[in-house]
């Protein structure tokens, strides 16, 4: 796999993750995808398998009132690609800004496996919790 390629599959996720493109992403995230979320809070925890994927990504925007993310930069190597990104949010009194690492592993052209890792991870767990 070469530089180009992954870093092409990681900005194609990140654009349908960002559009709510649904199918663009089932596209470019394998059958039995693994997606890793650090902290201790009610959004951390292992998700195994693209439906379940799916359904985590949605979550995070029903349970907030308002939840975006800005893209800073995507490190590529050979078989992984680092996201690196910032999230604001509002959930009741609640308000987040944090940055995130996401490492993400590809196999056969799709996301195999993915970290979500929180730059600021109390203040993550706090706005969930």
């Amino acid at each position: 796999m070469n530089d180009g390629t992954i870093g092409d599959l990681a900005r194609a996720a990140w654009r349908a993750v960002s559009e709510a493109d649904v199918d663009a992403l089932r596209r470019l995230v394998a059958d039995d995808v693994v997606w890793h979320a650090s902290g201790r809070g009610t959004r951390a925890g292992d998700f195994h398998g693209r439906d379940a994927i799916l359904d985590y990504l949605a979550g995070i925007g029903d349970d907030a009132d308002e939840f975006e993310s800005e893209l800073d930069d995507v490190l590529v190597g050979e078989e992984r690609t680092a996201i690196l990104f910032r999230v604001s949010g509002k959930r009741g009194a609640r308000l987040l800004e944090a940055g995130f690492v996401l490492l993400m592993r590809f196999e056969d052209n799709q996301i195999a496996e993915i970290w979500s890792v929180a730059r600021d991870q109390y203040a993550v767990d706090e706005f969930w919790a």
